[in-house]
This record gives structure tokens, C-alpha cells and sequence, in this order.
């Protein structure tokens, strides 16, 4: 027993020892043995082993090994440091020493005492061996977490507050081979030239301010400012400075999620502001693009890219600023989503104008809304496609349009084609539906009915696949769809391919011509799919919207190669909707060259005020339904000047006239009507004037039902089918030339035309008037 009170007042010694310093400390109990496990655990833990004994850290992480270790014998496995593994390792030696030294001591005569001992001795051998075997394997797999620990910690990088060109007083960023991640909130001020990148890596919840204080930044490898999480950021042009980001990356070839689709991108609600002056330049794809809400004010911004120049998925609102937004290959200013989002209940999708003064140069359309267009004020001007003198190559350009059909009305999908070639290229072309009609033509009773959907087909693609989506589906997938089709050849000599749906399959069964399937119009000299050849092979509108079109105020000017504007009807929304195409139009001056349609709704174009000037058209107000309650109109066309059709919902169509000015003039020759409604004309109040054809084969006023003058006046220059009611029918003989405007007076007053954009002759004046009967016509000088 003796031997095994030595044994453990030994075993307390040496774990005295290692308790580190603390133990050194004591000179009157400290053994030399004591003090060299002191000095190999300081050693161990500082790496130094002349200055351990006296560190103070050293003392303190000796002190929390020494507890590691002693939670360990007392049963609970865990790792410890290089230091813990030494002082274990040495506790073990130091135990079998001390036990094979007190049994030395004892008399060999005490056989019960020896046979203690040696049970002692054994079962302390053995104990020690455990101990050591244990020391062993925490000692390896401690040497695994420290070899962890240190990587970690070699490949980390400190924050810091910035230097002379990215610094900040209450944020934090961290700098890497000229990349700045920006990682809290607060306000980073930019300033000097540099290739380098911005990146704001920040928390859900904070608010970042990047102030650009006369910087020129470019960058090569993705998109100079580069914004992956935050809550929002606002990019402020300091005033009185000049400041550039420009991308030098080359044009986007296949599409790739690490990089950024814009000079500025940004995947949270992006703001531009300040009076300063910001020039962005995209060569990659887009110039700015949030993929959240995108912000201007103030701003002096111009902004070049290959494709959109402003693009905010979610919404694009312009609040004040001077803009030059140019689009060599695709649209000026567009979103994408129509979704309504969950957390704020908010429509998205719209694109706003609220003031300021907006010159837009695009390749294809000025303003392409997913869902609506406000226009409420400002100065915005707009040139497409061959107006433009930016205009370049279009990005996935599209030479011809190609139609889809089918026998069945699938309207609860969404259909959208996958082209591709054989090298691993491909691009998407949503498709619209565009109308119904008979096999044998529209309103001649074929044998089927047929459901037309048309998009715009890339001239280098020669293979397509075409989907199915439902309306939850709002991106274009190649992996979550509701059905597709196999691989099909495009076949360029027709431009309509039939397909039908069944299951998770499509199918197609051959190719035709959709002009041998259209019966030319809605009505004589109308067009339900109106164009003219000299329109641009793509989308190349001036305003252009999936739902509504709202112009309220501002100076608007447009050249289009394609409708000045224009809403459908039948898009699919992401939104579960289908797009209602109308036109409302309550103030403001607009004024359009098109050479397609000038104003456009495929259902309600409805005019209530302001003043809109289309110059040059094929055909200037088109809808089918289009009311007039106020306003000046004055509208020039080459076919139609306002045509009623059977476009959106098919609804008989209808012209209907209760107030404001309309005047409306076409050329003497060719298949032209100045009023032509494919259903009926009514007006009860306002002024409209019919500078129409001079030939009975061509109406100034032509409607498939009746024409019905309750009140207001009606004075039709040229031949016109008229049936009246309420009103006085007069004429006045005479020969009238165009090119200027003309004074009827009548027993009442007086009305002044407005200019004749035709420039032609007509041989006398009929006058639908409550004003009583018209005394005469004068030329205004």
C-alpha cells in the first residue's frame, strides 16, 4: 500500500508539472523533471522555446491544455494542440519511471507488499501504455485539424478600410488582386483610374452606397461592378465629376452564370443617382442590369451596350436625369419578370418615366415591357433599328418570322422555341399567340379552325425544339416543362409548322405558308397581322408593352422601323395572366414616323387628351377597339389611317368617336380607306375629319356594318360610305388641295382642319354637322 501512495502523490506531481507556468513558477516544489515538461509545453505552444517560459500567452494556452488534457483522462475523447500531445506523452514516461522507482524501495523479504507492488506496477503499466496509445491517436488526428486550421488561416484575408482608390469610414472590404468585395454596410468611396473590380458581398439586410468621385474603372475577367448580395445599393456620380466603367470582356458567346451580364450587374435592387456624369460601357451583353428593381435619378448617365442597354428584370423607373441609352444589337430599355412578388405583392415587370430627358438609339425595340409602360412626363426621345445610327449587328438576329399552329386552343400554356445547331449553340424565341382562323382563310368556313402563335426565328440556327410551359413556368428550360417536342429541321422554304400537344409529348406533321392560310385583312384595305416591307425584319418598335401602355404627359418623339407603339394581347404572364393589350393615351405631345403602325393595340386604344402626331405610318391608329373622348389627333397613313380589327379578344370591332379632334388622311391611290372599321363607326360629339381617297373604290370612311353621326361633326374630303342620324347632311362642290389646312364654316361656327398630310386634290366636301349646314370651305394662308 505504501508503494501505491507513492505511486499516486508521484502521478500528482507530474501533473502539477503540467500545469505550465504556473507550476514553473513555484521554485520550492518545481522538480527538474517538472521543469522541463514546463518548458517542452511553452516551447510546443509558442514555438520558441527560449522565450516560453516567460510569455504570458504561453502561460494562458498552457493553462487551457492543461484542462483539455485532464477532461480527456477523465473520459471524453477530444482533440487537443501539438502541446497537449508532448505533456501527455511525457506524463506517461514520467508515471512508469516513478512506479519501477518506489518499488525499487521497498524490502524483497514483503512478499504480500512485493505482490502488490507488481499488481500495482502491471496495472499502472498498462494504464500508461492506454494513455500513451491515446496520446498517440489524439495526436494525429490534432495534427490533421492543425494542418486544417492553419490552411484556413493562410487563405483567409483581413478587412481593411481601403486604400487610395476604394476606401470607407463605416464599412468594411477586403482587397485581392485589384478586386474590392465590399462586405457590410455603409458608404465606399471610389476615386482614380484602375483595372480593377467592385464586388458587394454584403447581408441580406444592408443598405451599401458606392459614391464615384471621378473614377475611371475597367476590367476584363467580368463585370467591373459586380453586385451578388445586399439589400440594395445606390451608385452615386459625385457632383461635378466625370466617371466611367467599362467592360472588356468580349461579346457573351454562350451563356455562362459566373459572370455578370452587364458593365454594372447587379442581383438586388440597384439604384444610379447624384448629378455627377456616369458613362458605362458594355461589351459583353447588357450595360446595366439589375436583376431586381433598377432606379435612376438625377443622373447625367450614357450608357452603351451590344444588347440591352438598362435592363431591371423586375422594373425600370426613370425619375429624373439626362440619359443617352444606346443599343447597338438589342433593346434600349427592358424587363423580363411579370411575376407579383410574394413578399411585397407588387407587379413587376413595368417600365416608368416620370421626367427627365431619355434619347434612346436601339437596335431593336426602344422600350420592351414584360408587363407595362408609364409614361407620365419628361422628354424621351427614340430611334430603332435603321434610325438609329448606332444600330449594328443584332444579338440573336432574326430574318424571318415563323409561325406556329395547332388544331386545339392549348391557351392555358405558354410556348416558346429552343433553336440549335450542332455545335452545342442555341438561343429561345418565346412565342405570342397571334389569331385564329380557317383552314381555307379567315371568314371563308374551312374544314379546321386553327391557332396561330408567331415569334422571331435566328437566321443561324438550323434545328428547333418547341415547349410547353404552364403559367408558374416563367423561364425557358430545357429540364422543367409541361412537353416538348423531338428534334426537328427547320425547313426555309415555308415559315408555319403545325404541331400538336398530347401528354408530355409534341408533335409536329408538317410545314406551310401563312400568308396561303390568311385571307389578306380584317376588311377592305385592313390587315389583322399588318406590315410593310419596309419594316425591319425584327422587333424594332418604339414603345412596346406584354399588357397596357399608359401615356399621361411628356414630349415623346419616335421613329420606328416598326410600330411607334405597341401592346399585345395574349401573352402569356408570368403572373398566371394573359396580357390585354391596350393603349391609353390621356396627355402628353406624341409624335411618330413608323414605318409600320404608328399607335397600336391589339385590343383598346383608347385616346381621352393630349396631342399625337403621326407623320409617316402603314397604318397610324390600329385596335379593335378604339374610342376617341378628347385630344388632338392628327394621324397620316399609307394604308389604313385608323383601322378597326379583329385583333385581341375578336370582339366585333368598333370606332367610336364622343370627343376631341381627329383628323385623318391617306394617299388618292392604292388600296386605302381613311376610317376603316371592320364592324361599326359611331360618333355622338367632337370633331373628325376624313381627308380620304379620291375614288369611290376607296372609302374615306369604309365600315363592314354602318357608319351612325349622331353628333359633332363629320367633314369627309373625298368618296365615303356615310349613314347619318340627328345631324345636318350638306356639301359644299369645289376642288381642295392638300398640303394646307382648311376653315368649313358652317351656320354655327367654324372648323379648321389641319394640315393635309397627303398633298392631293378632292373634288368637293360632305359635312355631317350639328353645328347646321355648311356655308363654305376656305384654304387658311
Amino acid at each position: 500500500m505504501k508503494k501505491l501512495r507513492l505511486l499516486v502523490l508521484s502521478l500528482a506531481a507530474v501533473t502539477m508539472a503540467s500545469c505550465g507556468a504556473k507550476t514553473a513558477d513555484s521554485s520550492t516544489t518545481a522538480s527538474s523533471s517538472e521543469t522541463e515538461t514546463s518548458a517542452t509545453v511553452a516551447s510546443s505552444t509558442d514555438g520558441d522555446s527560449s522565450s516560453a517560459a516567460t510569455s504570458s500567452s504561453a502561460e494562458e494556452s498552457s493553462d487551457e491544455e492543461s484542462s483539455d488534457e485532464s477532461s480527456s483522462k477523465g473520459g471524453h475523447h477530444s482533440h487537443s494542440s501539438s502541446s497537449d500531445e508532448e505533456s501527455s506523452s511525457s506524463d506517461s514516461e514520467e508515471s512508469s519511471e516513478s512506479s519501477s522507482e518506489s518499488s525499487s524501495k521497498e524490502s524483497s523479504s514483503e512478499e504480500e507488499s512485493s505482490s502488490e507492488s507488481t499488481s500495482i506496477e502491471s496495472s499502472s503499466e498498462e494504464e500508461s501504455s492506454e494513455e500513451s496509445s491515446s496520446s498517440e491517436e489524439s495526436s494525429e488526428e490534432t495534427s490533421e485539424d492543425s494542418s486544417e486550421d492553419t490552411s484556413e488561416e493562410s487563405s483567409s484575408v483581413e478587412t481593411t478600410l481601403g486604400d487610395d482608390f476604394c476606401s470607407t469610414t463605416d464599412g468594411s472590404m477586403t482587397i485581392v488582386d485589384n478586386v474590392y468585395t465590399l462586405l457590410s454596410a455603409g458608404t465606399y468611396t471610389v476615386t482614380g483610374t484602375k483595372e480593377a473590380q467592385i464586388v458587394v458581398e454584403a447581408g441580406d439586410e444592408d443598405s451599401v452606397e458606392i459614391d464615384l468621385n471621378g473614377v475611371n474603372i475597367s476590367y476584363g475577367e467580368n463585370s467591373p461592378i459586380y453586385i451578388s448580395n445586399a439589400d440594395g445599393v445606390d451608385i452615386s456620380a459625385k457632383s461635378g465629376t466625370t466617371n466611367t466603367v467599362t467592360d472588356l470582356r468580349d461579346l457573351e458567346s454562350t451563356e455562362d452564370d459566373t459572370q455578370g451580364n452587364g458593365a454594372i450587374y447587379s442581383k438586388c435592387d440597384l439604384k444610379l443617382k447624384g448629378t455627377g456624369e456616369l458613362t458605362v460601357t458594355g461589351t459583353y451583353n447588357n450595360g446595366v442590369h439589375s436583376t431586381k428593381d433598377l432606379t435612376i435619378q438625377k443622373q447625367t448617365l450614357k450608357v452603351t451596350a451590344p444588347n440591352n442597354a438598362l435592363k431591371g428584370n423586375d422594373s425600370v423607373e426613370i425619375k429624373s436625369g439626362t440619359l443617352t441609352v444606346i443599343s447597338t444589337g438589342g433593346d434600349g430599355i427592358k424587363t423580363s419578370d411579370s411575376d407579383i412578388s410574394s413578399s411585397t405583392s407588387k407587379q413587376r415587370g413595368t417600365v416608368t418615366i416620370i421626367d427627365g430627358t431619355v434619347d434612346i438609339y436601339a437596335a431593336c425595340d426602344a422600350i420592351d415591357a414584360a408587363y407595362n409602360v408609364d409614361i407620365q412626363g419628361g422628354t424621351v426621345n427614340m430611334k430603332t433599328n435603321s434610325y438609329s445610327s448606332y444600330t449594328g449587328d443584332v444579338i440573336e438576329s432574326s430574318t424571318e418570322t415563323m409561325y406556329l399552329r395547332t388544331t386545339s386552343n392549348y391557351s392555358s400554356y405558354r410556348y416558346a422555341v429552343y433553336f440549335y445547331d450542332n455545335d452545342g449553340n442555341y438561343s429561345w424565341s418565346d412565342a405570342d399567340y397571334l389569331t385564329s382562323m380557317s383552314s381555307g382563310g379567315r371568314g371563308m368556313g374551312g374544314s379546321s379552325t386553327y391557332y396561330y402563335y408567331d415569334l422571331d426565328r435566328p437566321s443561324n440556327y438550323g434545328n428547333f425544339k418547341i415547349y410547353a410551359f404552364s403559367s408558374s413556368q416563367s423561364e425557358d428550360s430545357t429540364s422543367t416543362y409541361v412537353a416538348c417536342s423531338s428534334g426537328d429541321t427547320i425547313n426555309t422554304n415555308y415559315d408555319t409548322v403545325t404541331f400538336s400537344l398530347s401528354g408530355s409529348s409534341i408533335s409536329t406533321s408538317g410545314w406551310t405558308t401563312y400568308s396561303a392560310q390568311s385571307s389578306g385583312g380584317w376588311g377592305p384595305g385592313g390587315s389583322g397581322s399588318s406590315s410593310t416591307s419596309e419594316s425591319s425584319d425584327v422587333s424594332a418598335k418604339g414603345i412596346k408593352a406584354a399588357n397596357e401602355i399608359y401615356v399621361s404627359g411628356g414630349t415623346i418623339d419616335i421613329e420606328a422601323a416598326d410600330d411607334g407603339i405597341h401592346a399585345n394581347y395574349g401573352d402569356v404572364l408570368d403572373n398566371g395572366e394573359t396580357g390585354v393589350g391596350n393603349v391609353y393615351i390621356s396627355g402628353g405631345t406624341i409624335d411618330v414616323v413608323s414605318k409600320d403602325d404608328g399607335i397600336h393595340a391589339d385590343y383598346n386604344l383608347n385616346i381621352s387628351g393630349g396631342t399625337i402626331n403621326v407623320s409617316e405610318s402603314y397604318e397610324a391608329l390600329e385596335g379593335n377597339q378604339i374610342a376617341i373622348s378628347g385630344g388632338e389627333s392628327y394621324v397620316y397613313a399609307t394604308d389604313d389611317a385608323v383601322n378597326a380589327g379583329s385583333s385581341g379578344p375578336a370582339k366585333t370591332p368598333n370606332i367610336n368617336v364622343t370627343g376631341g379632334y381627329l383628323f385623318a388622311s391617306v394617299p388618292t391611290s392604292g388600296d386605302t380607306d381613311c376610317i376603316d372599321s371592320n364592324g361599326y363607326y359611331t360618333q355622338t360629339a367632337g370633331i373628325v375629319v376624313a381627308s380620304g381617297p379620291n375614288s369611290e373604290n376607296m372609302a374615306a370612311i369604309d365600315a363592314d356594318n354602318t357608319v351612325s353621326v349622331k353628333g359633332g361633326t363629320l367633314a369627309v374630303f373625298g368618296y365615303g360610305n356615310v349613314s347619318y342620324s340627328g345631324v345636318t347632311k350638306s356639301s359644299k362642290s369645289g376642288t381642295y388641295s392638300g398640303g394646307y389646312a382648311y376653315t368649313l364654316t358652317f351656320a354655327n361656327g367654324t372648323v379648321t382642319t389641319g394640315k393635309l398630310y397627303s398633298g392631293a386634290s378632292f373634288s368637293g366636301c360632305t359635312a355631317y354637322s350639328d353645328y347646321g349646314s355648311l356655308s363654305s370651305v376656305s384654304k387658311v394662308s
